[in-house]
């Protein structure tokens, strides 16, 4: 099997990763993150919001007041996990985070976020916070300031992605390693 069937298997990737980020029903839309929480390993799903090929970058969003920050200031590193269950492909990547807050990149961002999610950020108790009620949760519409000053975005630049395709009689795995100019491909054992 040649290198330029790894590299297609690379560039087919990001691309699938692109196509999430626009197609609510695609199975990479939801992704685990895994991180190094505060208190030990910890994983959660999150909305994949972009991916970039070119800039090694996949993208998320989050309330700067949920404990998963205060985690990523500790330690940037983090696993992204995607499953097809169609195809049958799982794709695992790694790399660091940078929390944007309060910056040109959540200023951006934030305009393009839709109404309705903008007032998920406004909920006065921060996300994790002991409530007396369920509908203490929610978020008043009104409060856009609020939400604004809450929103973060969390950018992660990809340095490593384990790429498996399950088959009915055999499996294949490739690995992708960013060596600071290029992507080194080698296919491994699955």
């Amino acid at each position: 099997m040649s290198s330029d069937e790894l590299r297609t298997i690379l560039e087919q990737t990001w691309s699938g990763l692109a196509k999430a980020v626009d197609q609510v029903n695609h199975p990479w839309r939801f992704p685990a993150l895994g991180t190094q929480g505060l208190d030990g390993p910890d994983v959660r799903t999150m909305v994949l919001r972009s991916a970039d090929a070119v800039a090694r970058q996949l993208t998320a969003q989050t309330d700067i007041r949920s404990t998963k920050v205060s985690g990523f200031r500790k330690d940037p590193r983090v696993a992204w996990h995607f499953f097809d269950p169609q195809t049958r492909v799982q794709v695992r990547a790694h790399g660091r985070v940078t929390v944007h807050h309060d910056n040109e990149v959540t200023r951006a961002t934030w305009t393009a976020v839709q109404e309705a999610n903008k007032r998920n950020y406004a909920v006065p108790p921060a996300p994790g916070s002991p409530i007396d009620d369920p509908s203490l949760g929610q978020a008043p519409a009104s409060d856009k300031a609020a939400a604004s000053a809450n929103f973060a975005v969390l950018s992660s630049g990809i340095t490593f992605i384990d790429w498996l395709q399950l088959g009915d009689e055999w499996h294949r795995r490739a690995q992708f390693t960013w060596t600071g100019g290029d992507w080194r491909c080698a296919w491994v054992a699955p």
